[in-house]
């Protein structure tokens, strides 16, 4: 019994590679953390000024703070059916491969139209129905269904999943884990937008001194950035100038 114990003892070199390993997760998980898309965003809007829409000159990349408001007609979200302005939508499927598991996407789904924001009495446009390229998007997602062996999804979810060639079972009939998310910038949401400004003539008149308007915008070099997360508005360089 003493040999036994003393054959799955561990050595100096498996205790080294025991603690490789957990240093290794430990800086997989640390890289993930730091570059995942929503601290790229706010890392960089902590470098950008904050400015009034008004005071926003040609082709000057400013951040603004402010609330959502309609152009024309809302989307209305697939999942939470919000009215809103953007929403993000991901849904993870959970596979197993032996003793392990781990979520895979299968839909990921995400729409805009062009819509004002609104701060301390002014307003600009955000051309948010843009190319992905040109924006970086980041929304809190508030809502979270789930459904599993033991709890079908809603029929709304159902049809969703069909809608983009997915299936909620497997193929003897099981239902598969999967779970969804959803987050949308509502109407009146408070948000932080950062881009390029341009100053261009306008039917919408919101300044009755000038038939301008500020259009906020991005491009290859700086992007427009969207975003609804309460952080944004922390940045260190915040200043109303």
């Amino acid at each position: 019994m003493l040999g036994l114990f003393k054959k799955f003892q561990i050595t100096d070199d498996n205790y080294i590679y025991i603690i490789l390993i957990v240093v290794g997760i430990a800086i997989i998980a640390m890289v993930s953390y730091y570059f995942n898309n929503k601290n790229r965003i706010l890392r960089r809007l902590k470098k950008v000024d904050t400015k009034r829409i008004q005071l926003i000159k040609e082709n000057e990349y400013a951040k603004v703070n402010g609330k959502a408001r309609l152009i024309d007609k809302p989307l209305i979200s697939p999942i939470g059916k919000r009215e809103c302005v953007y929403y993000q939508i991901k849904v993870e499927e959970k596979r197993s491969n032996g003793k392990s598991s781990s979520w895979h996407t299968i839909i990921k789904e995400e729409k805009a139209i062009d819509f004002i924001i609104a701060s301390s009495g002014e307003k600009a446009i955000i051309k948010a129905n843009t190319a992905p390229k040109i924006k970086m998007v980041h929304i809190v997602k508030d809502i979270e269904h789930r459904s599993g062996t033991w709890n079908d999804p809603p029929k709304f979810l159902e049809s969703y999943l069909k809608l983009h060639g997915k299936n909620s079972t497997g193929f003897l009939g099981f239902n598969k884990t999967i779970r969804y998310h959803e987050g949308v910038i509502e109407i009146g949401e408070e948000i932080t937008v950062s881009g390029i400004g341009k100053w261009e003539e306008t039917d919408h008149n919101f300044d009755r001194y000038s038939s301008k308007s500020l259009f906020i915008s991005g491009d290859n070099a700086n992007k427009l950035i969207i975003t609804d997360d309460p952080k944004a508005v922390e940045s260190k360089k915040r200043r109303n100038l």
